[in-house]
């Protein structure tokens, strides 16, 4: 008789567990989560309502049921969005949460500055000096043709940007501008006023290292109102004045 009344209970505990996913599955599918709100976190850069627009099309969606790659991918076209995470909130609402590229340098063209971040991928087009003042590209020939959200695949402006990219923090902030000329060789402007004759390489590290640790050095600060030039050409640098 046990095996009979184990069979019996494992048969109730069977069906029981099937009708509460079915009626779980009924519940996540029912209009008590339909999409009614959408709220974006994450934007410093880009306006609410772009996102909101791309995003227009999941409400009156299930909140669970949604495909998810497709607005992902919907949103992602936006120059400035670099990825896209998703967060319900019970019962009617679907947060975006955005990472958004980020300029790292401004790249000057006869209509205007453009904004790209560290892959050279162009963010935005401004008329005006942005209110954050990155380092300045210059000698980087571009069509005009460009759109937002395009990686620019120039040669120069990879060989820029990796430069950038080696760069320590410190000597980030002091660069007002970076030359690129017909030969992928690099001049700097540091914002003092200070040329700095940098060469060719692909490990930029050695020289900038020691670029900031001559600017930082008292000795040097004691006389650098009269430097024209810092070259690094040379095995040693050389100080111009």
């Amino acid at each position: 008789m046990q095996p009979k009344k184990m069979n019996t209970s494992f048969l109730y505990v069977a069906v029981l567990t099937i009708l509460l996913s079915l009626g779980l599955a009924l519940f996540i599918r029912s209009s008590a989560f339909t999409v009614q709100h959408v709220m974006v976190q994450g934007l410093k850069l880009s306006p609410e309502s772009e996102i909101l627009k791309l995003a227009s099309g999941v409400q009156g969606q299930n909140l669970f049921l949604f495909d998810q790659e497709a607005l992902k991918h919907k949103i992602t076209l936006h120059p400035l969005v670099q990825s896209v995470q998703f967060q319900r909130k019970l019962p009617h609402t679907l947060v975006i949460i955005v990472t958004e590229r980020t300029p790292v340098a401004l790249v000057v063209v006869p209509k205007g500055v453009l904004e790209v971040d560290t892959q050279g991928i162009f963010l935005r087009r401004l008329e005006s000096w942005p209110n954050n003042d990155y380092p300045v590209l210059t000698g980087i020939n571009l069509k005009d043709t460009v759109g937002p959200g395009q990686n620019l695949a120039n040669p120069s402006l990879t060989a820029a940007l990796n430069l950038l990219g080696q760069s320590p923090s410190e000597l980030l902030s002091q660069i007002g501008e970076l030359h690129v000329d017909s030969l992928q060789q690099m001049t700097m402007y540091l914002r003092s006023g200070v040329e700095v004759r940098l060469g060719q390489a692909n490990d930029w590290r050695p020289k900038l290292n020691a670029l900031f640790q001559l600017v930082s050095d008292n000795e040097y600060k004691s006389f650098q109102q009269g430097v024209r030039y810092i070259d690094f050409t040379a095995a040693k640098p050389v100080i111009g004045r």
